[in-house]
């Protein structure tokens, strides 16, 4: 009972945290891609390149699996499985970094779906950005340091062209260090 308690105060100051950091605003509302503005406003939220742009916007292979837990809402106008999911792709966003969620990439004879395929808004180079969010249970860091070791094999590097962010109940992803990193690899 007292574990369960602890897990509830840690979930609820993670919830909070989100809460703080993405209110719906006049702005989000005015983002919608169901909004009246959103035409008037989507220069100021989408790639300069219209290479980049259509990259963007042309379809591609998703993950079909559980599309039932795409539950999240973003700016983008994408569902997304998790709110720390969905503040990347706010910040990705903001930014105006040309993103796909969960877009199919086949490495040797296995077809995975990274969280995010980027491609660099000046140079058009491709990253990958996986979030583990939830390392502190061994089922889930096994896996997902199976899934490391295949992209290395395949030449995706971490911190050269492989994002990893990562978070346990006890330490949920931090925007601000999100936003860093978008700045470090991004924005020069």
């Amino acid at each position: 009972m007292l574990l369960r308690m602890k897990e509830l105060i840690q979930e609820e100051r993670a919830v909070g945290s989100y809460i703080s950091h993405h209110r719906e605003s006049v702005s989000e509302q005015m983002l919608a891609p169901d909004s009246p503005y959103s035409e008037l406003l989507a220069p100021y939220f989408q790639p300069e390149s219209s290479d980049l742009q259509s990259w963007m916007e042309s379809p591609y292979e998703q993950n079909k699996k559980y599309p039932e837990q795409k539950i999240y809402g973003t700016s983008a106008g994408i569902h997304v499985r998790s709110k720390s999911e969905s503040m990347i792709v706010y910040l990705l966003h903001d930014y105006k970094i040309p993103f796909r969620y969960e877009s199919e990439l086949e490495l040797g004879q296995v077809t995975v779906y990274p969280d995010f395929t980027i491609r660099h808004p000046k140079t058009g180079k491709l990253f990958l950005w996986e979030h583990l969010g939830m390392v502190d249970e061994p089922a889930y860091r096994r896996n997902a340091l199976s899934k490391l070791q295949l992209y290395m094999e395949h030449g995706w590097i971490p911190s050269v062209n492989l994002i990893l962010t990562f978070e346990t109940k006890e330490y949920p992803l931090d925007m601000a260090y999100v936003e860093g990193l978008i700045k470090d690899y991004f924005v020069k």
